[in-house]
């Protein structure tokens, strides 16, 4: 009996090693991947500083981007907030 919760603890003890290794290597990942994007941004920066027209499109594109993300934030919280009260009656 002993011998199969010994067992058991183990095998916990591995998934959970695989899983810290896991999480470990995607922190890499991402903090590699936050590096490129950061010399992708300083390039981009250097580029719209060069050219001001590239610099009015990059600011039209971000602002497009900010309204279609509370577009979206805005549907979401809709659809959890009817969701809910249909849930509840």
């Amino acid at each position: 009996m002993y011998l199969k919760e010994h067992d058991h603890i183990r095998s916990s003890e591995k998934m959970i090693d695989d899983q810290i290794s896991i999480a470990i290597a995607t922190k890499e990942n991402l903090q590699s991947q936050r590096k490129v994007l950061g010399t992708i941004t300083q390039k981009m920066n250097s580029l719209a500083n060069r050219f001001p027209l590239i610099n009015t499109l990059m600011q039209k594109i971000n602002l497009r981007k900010r309204r279609d993300t509370i577009i979206l934030a805005s549907v979401i919280a809709t659809c959890v907030i009817i969701l809910l009260l249909y849930a509840f009656h």
